[in-house]
């Protein structure tokens, strides 16, 4: 891999392996070393490197801003923090997460449409200006507790395919609100920014990139009519994914000719979170209690794992199935198994559909892409503490 210029001496807890091993010769190796039982990620730096690289190879006018909601993991902040990186965060405590890693306060943007006063003041004490709105009860709570912030509107708009939409929850209509919004925004003589959009997570809809952005630009132009000469802002959210590069191609090119007739006077500025993370997280839970049951003379195979759905499974919820690798690799017959979390829970069910080869209890399963959204929602829930995070980098990629 090209070398990323990052300082490897300030990350104490990062290991360095040789270029030669494999993910799975890296897992092997922690588990013999520490005899390991407890479930625990691998975190590849190199995968969050190649992704901010990528990110400006591809969109080189769009700003990422890692979204933090999406995996707080307090390397990957630092990571990004020495690669120059922006920040969404979208409470007092990310946003202070944030500084701590040195991130100067005009590469945040308080992201959260509805803030709590405390954190609105939060943010004025540490002087970052720029937060979201979509509606007039947040422009006067704002003009109450900060009223030097500049705001940016979200928009309500959805991608058709998406796996979570958004607009019900964030976002005021185009079509009936936002000119209203302006013109309350302009009477409490407030600083307007700019506009933003997030189309859902994960966003499969490409051309909905395009429709967004030309609505922004729309709404910029009519701002600046409105009195709002500083209005220069477009925020496209996120919802990108980092496991599909094909698809996120496809986005970028969306993006690229929306952005042809946006004038260069306009900053234009994202919100990733799974894009960063996705494939930089690699999961190895171990196999404690396993049995066969027999429906009919059909056998299927039920393994209990280390990890689940209140750890870093709970995307089964939202309809997630994920297929496990065996950490080593039999070359037999795959069989319809059962996967099961831990807790005494009956829902715990992590995969009821995979067909896998035969494993055995004290072996390990291997889950990829699992960065977005698992370790910041996993739980202790009936004492199990969630899975470990260890950081590694190889030699050539420092």
């Amino acid at each position: 891999m090209e070398k990323s210029n990052l300082d490897i001496n300030i990350f104490n807890n990062i290991t360095v392996y040789d270029d030669n091993l494999s993910d799975f010769d890296i897992i092997r190796s922690i588990i013999e070393k520490n005899n390991q039982e407890d479930a625990f990620y691998i975190l590849n730096i190199e995968e969050i490197i190649k992704q901010h690289k990528k990110w400006f190879s591809m969109i080189p006018r769009v700003f990422p801003h890692y979204a933090i909601k999406c995996n707080p993991d307090n390397t990957i902040i630092r990571v990004l923090a020495a690669l120059n990186g922006k920040f969404d965060c979208a409470t007092k405590q990310e946003i202070k997460q944030v500084l701590e890693a040195g991130v100067k306060n005009d590469r945040i943007i308080f992201a959260n449409p509805n803030k709590l006063p405390s954190h609105i003041k939060y943010a004025k004490k540490v002087g970052v200006s720029t937060m979201t709105i979509d509606n007039a009860a947040e422009v006067l709570k704002i003009k109450e507790h900060y009223p030097d912030a500049k705001l940016v509107i979200r928009l309500a708009i959805d991608g058709k395919s998406c796996g979570m939409k958004f607009s019900e929850k964030f976002g005021c209509k185009p079509t009936t609100d936002v000119v209203k919004l302006i013109n309350f925004i302009k009477k409490y003589e407030m600083y307007l920014r700019g506009f933003s959009f997030h189309l859902g997570s994960p966003c499969y809809d490409i051309d909905a990139f395009y429709y967004a952005i030309k609505l922004c630009n729309k709404f910029i132009q009519t701002a600046r009519d409105m009195g709002f000469d500083e209005a220069n802002l477009i925020d496209i959210g996120g919802g990108m994914t980092g496991e599909d590069h094909d698809l996120f191609e496809k986005v970028a090119k969306s993006v690229n000719a929306a952005l042809i007739d946006v004038d260069s006077s306009i900053e234009i500025i994202s919100e990733p979170g799974r894009y960063y993370v996705e494939t930089a997280f690699t999961l190895a839970t171990y196999i404690h209690s396993k049995k066969i049951k027999d429906d009919d003379g059909k056998l299927t195979r039920h393994y209990y794992i280390n990890d689940g759905i209140f750890g870093s499974f709970i995307d089964k919820l939202y309809g997630v199935e994920r297929t496990p690798l065996p950490l080593l690799k039999t070359n037999g017959k795959k069989y319809k198994s059962v996967v099961w979390g831990q807790t005494c829970d009956s829902s715990d069910c992590v995969t009821s559909e995979a067909m896998i080869e035969e494993l055995a209890i004290g072996q390990w399963m291997i889950w990829k892409n699992v960065g977005s959204y698992t370790v910041c929602l996993a739980s202790n829930f009936n004492g199990f503490l969630p899975s470990a995070v260890l950081p590694i980098i190889r030699e050539s990629a420092m």
